[in-house]
């Protein structure tokens, strides 16, 4: 499989992007047993839109030396390149490499990218990927993806020190982990309080609650937290609490114990297309009750079809209408370099890009080494808060907060409704801690 080709004669190339040292895909052959092959593409242009680059310096100050123009990192992502994941991998690996190049364009770091594929999932892969990107390309960043995969490579990258973010499948097992930094909310674990808060508020006669998840990411909420929950807020129990294989496409026989069990709400913690192919055939059944879930994806919207304007989503979403200048540099980017607008998990990935080049810049003001990847965890710790394109306003770009302790982020949340396969917002809802009144977590 190669790396998404680019067309450089664009319009928008030009406004957004500038010369990469390249991108390389690494795509394990066989069963994870080492055997590897790699492809290189490269991009480059000798055009850069001075407005894009001036936008950048304004938000993120000058290039040049203070920015690091003569640092080059290596960076690798391990991503679902293949597989039925592969949309994920796509979107992720997009949003890396369009801020690489506009960095770039901005007179900053080189941001030199190696793609390594996880099949979707598959550990074996992941750790043979991993222990390649570490020994042949010298990585000193990664971007990681999934729950299962980036859980197996905690040691991994602990014994080599990279710095590490994960966009994707963030999970409990990954939390304060050294050099691992999630760069979204606990998929399913912190936005479950506010979305079952907000089924109970429009829904004050629902008891009954059935939960569909999977092994991969979510597992605690579907089994502690979102039982607990639920009881607390409406005295109800769980009626139902099935579980998938990931990738999942049939869900005739989950569908049909879910309506035995006549429950008055769902709350799935499926992902991908997965959840598409879920609540497709839940109405398809005539299964009419509210469906919460925890992501959002048009590919999924394009799966489920117009069954997808009834079901709601509670998690930190990514919106590209947000009006905050340094999202519009990114929306305008990935239009002109692939012709449509971005989604949540390529703004998690871009967004990972620029917290490095920030870190890089924190080192280089203090005189440290900008490739020393501890000096870089240390600037992190020191100042965890970064710009973000989630929040903002007009005139600003929004803030995010990790926290040094667990390595953990704090994103603004909602919950969002969908109407003709397009998501808005009709609550806010925030992160609580254990033991809290979940009511509490709606807004």
């Amino acid at each position: 499989m190669s790396f998404p080709s680019v067309d450089v004669s664009r319009r928008g190339f030009l406004r957004g992007s500038a010369a990469l040292g390249g991108v390389s895909f690494l795509a394990a052959c066989g069963g994870g047993d080492g055997d590897t092959k790699s492809s290189a593409a490269k991009i480059d242009t000798s055009k850069v839109d001075s407005e894009v680059a001036q936008g950048l310096q304004d938000i993120f100050g000058p290039g040049g030396e203070e920015g690091g123009s003569g640092v080059t990192l290596t960076a690798g992502m391990l991503l679902a390149m293949t597989g039925q994941g592969s949309f994920f991998g796509k979107v992720m690996s997009q949003g890396a490499q369009l801020a690489a190049a506009q960095i770039k364009s901005a007179d900053g770091i080189t941001y030199d990218v190696k793609i390594g594929d996880h099949k979707s999932g598959d550990v074996p892969t992941a750790l043979t990927v991993t222990r390649q990107l570490v020994t042949q390309d010298k990585i000193k960043i990664l971007q990681t993806s999934y729950g299962a995969p980036s859980e197996a490579i905690v040691p991994l990258i602990g014994q080599n020190k990279l710095l590490s973010f994960n966009g994707g499948g963030s999970s409990p097992g990954q939390v304060a982990k050294p050099f691992l930094w999630q760069t979204r909310m606990i998929f399913g674990d912190d936005p479950c309080p506010g979305g079952l808060a907000w089924i109970a508020k429009e829904y004050p006669d629902a008891k009954k609650l059935a939960i569909v998840g999977t092994q991969e990411n979510g597992v605690a909420g579907a089994k502690e937290i979102g039982p607990a929950v639920w009881a607390q807020l409406t005295g109800g129990t769980v009626v139902a609490n099935e579980q998938h294989d990931v990738g999942a496409t049939d869900f005739s026989s989950i569908v049909a114990r879910i309506k035995s069990s006549s429950p008055d709400a769902i709350l799935t913690f499926s992902f991908g297309d997965d959840v598409g192919y879920l609540v497709k055939q839940l109405r398809e059944a005539n299964v009419t009750v509210p469906i919460m879930g925890i992501e959002f994806t048009e590919q999924a919207a394009k799966v489920a079809g117009a069954s997808y304007d009834t079901y709601n989503f509670a998690t930190d979403f990514y919106d590209p209408k947000n009006p905050n200048p340094w999202n519009q540099i990114f929306v305008d980017g990935h239009n002109d370099m692939f012709g449509s607008d971005p989604e949540y998990y390529g703004a998690n990935y871009y967004e990972q890009v620029f917290f490095v080049w920030e870190l890089v810049r924190r080192v280089l003001a203090d005189g440290g080494d900008p490739t020393d990847t501890t000096a870089l965890q240390s600037a992190l710790e020191a100042n965890p808060e970064f710009k973000s394109l989630y929040g903002g306003d007009a005139s600003a770009p929004g803030t995010v907060q990790f926290n040094p302790e667990d390595h953990t982020i704090s994103k603004p949340m909602g919950v969002f409704k969908v109407t003709n396969g397009q998501p808005s917002k009709i609550a806010d809802i925030v992160k609580i801690a254990s033991g809290d009144d979940p009511a509490s977590a709606l807004v």
